[in-house]
């Protein structure tokens, strides 16, 4: 199933959570069945069975009438950096780490599909980066191997939207990557058990329509039940908290020239089996 938030003028431009089936939104708000997409996965598997049994009966809109919404509001963002082969080959500075590497994008920086977001002053190179993103579903707390894929409720699209030059003077990774509006995610969560092979997903991001990352999850360096493992020894995991899995080549920072985005530009992110999250860039 594809998991959705998403509003509509018919219901009050409130937010409501849905499934998205083709080019209609079932609405389990307004059948009962949950206030939110975060109830569905903090609820486990009970709520996801509950889901699966009414959604068929719940009222339907038309996908074009409604505005989807950033799909989950997370706890906690937490993305993996340099775990792709090719990013890292082509990044003259990088080192092959010998384990994995983690920064955080903060939830205030996230948005939806289709939000426009604002070029800030204090930037002139503002790169776009897409990433294959776990949502979680369980606890997780120095969690092994084996217990991280069953802790998995899906998956979705972050847009690890960075500003190069406030993020490598002085190593400000954390500023760098939490303008307003630098997490786009979306357009839907796809649940793990529809999405079966989270290692082998075809990735592209499109730039006003040229192509500019063009990978595979296949190329990561570590796989995902070893790199969330890893990141639950040090922070605890829960429901709702998303962990993305880094980029493959092709970001901005390392094109031939390089390339940056501007207001008037368009992003893409598009994943197989998820879809496309598009971003505006506008003005700050």
């Amino acid at each position: 199933m594809k998991f959705v938030t998403f509003s509509h003028k018919q219901a009050g431009h409130r937010q409501h959570a849905g499934i998205l089936d083709g080019e209609e939104v079932a609405c389990l708000t307004e059948a009962g069945l949950a206030a939110s997409v975060l109830e569905v996965v903090q609820g486990g598997g009970a709520a996801l069975e509950r889901v699966r049994a009414g959604f068929a009966k719940a009222p339907r809109y038309a996908l074009a009438d409604t505005i989807l919404e950033a799909p989950i509001r997370p706890g906690k963002v937490l993305c993996s950096g340099i775990n792709y082969k090719g990013h890292a080959e082509e990044n003259p500075n990088a080192k092959m780490p010998t384990e994995p590497f983690f920064f955080a994008k903060l939830p205030s920086s996230v948005v939806g599909p289709d939000v426009r977001v604002e070029k800030p002053v204090r930037t002139e190179q503002m790169d776009y980066e897409v990433e294959f993103t776990a949502v979680i579903g369980k606890h997780l707390h120095k969690a092994s191997e084996a217990d991280v894929m069953p802790a998995i409720f899906g998956y979705t699209l972050l847009n690890d939207i960075s500003a190069r030059d406030v993020q490598f003077k002085d190593n400000q990774i954390t500023i760098g990557k939490n303008f307003a509006g630098f997490a786009p995610i979306g357009p839907c969560i796809v649940t793990a058990d529809e999405l079966t092979k989270p290692d082998d997903v075809a990735l592209k991001t499109r730039l006003n329509g040229k192509l500019l990352q063009n990978g595979s999850t296949s190329d990561w360096l570590f796989p995902l039940p070893r790199l969330i493992s890893f990141l639950s020894h040090y922070v605890p995991l829960e429901p709702g908290d998303l962990v993305s899995t880094g980029t493959p080549a092709g970001v901005g920072a390392f094109q031939k020239p390089q390339i940056f985005m501007k207001a008037g530009d368009v992003v893409e992110i598009e994943a197989a089996g998820i879809g496309v999250l598009r971003t505006p860039i506008v003005a700050g």
